[in-house]
């Protein structure tokens, strides 16, 4: 079965990296950069994992995270984070993130997050 990740972030950079990375690990990926458009599209597609920038302008990824709780409690979010914050991340983690990542990530540890997620929801 194909997994779906949808990926949130304002910086084209890391868009285009993740893509790139999780892509060649055999993921379809969506992408965007806002979070208004993130809820719009989990609301209309299934989604295996969301990793959210918790720093973006107009809805930050902790209301990202937050709004896409509501809509599937079950699913699996990974924040990220250029702005390492302890306050940001317990606040995630109490939302219910599985994970969270200050970049420049890890990409070992990344990349296996996201398989053991990805893994999980599709049990």
């Amino acid at each position: 079965m194909e997994s779906n990740i949808l990926i949130v972030d304002d910086e084209e950079n890391m868009l285009a990296l993740l893509k790139h990375v999780l892509g060649k690990e055999g993921y379809s990926i969506t992408c965007t950069d806002r979070g208004k458009n993130a809820l719009k599209l989990a609301g209309e597609s299934h989604f295996d994992l969301v990793i959210v920038d918790v720093a973006m302008p107009a809805m930050d990824g902790i209301e990202v995270l937050r709004r896409l709780k509501r809509m599937d409690v079950d699913l699996p979010v990974i924040m990220i984070s250029a702005y390492s914050s302890w306050e940001k991340e317990q606040k995630a983690k109490e939302l219910g993130c599985i994970d969270y990542f200050s970049k420049p990530l890890d990409m070992k540890r990344f990349k296996a997050v996201v398989k053991k997620a990805v893994v999980q929801r599709q049990m």
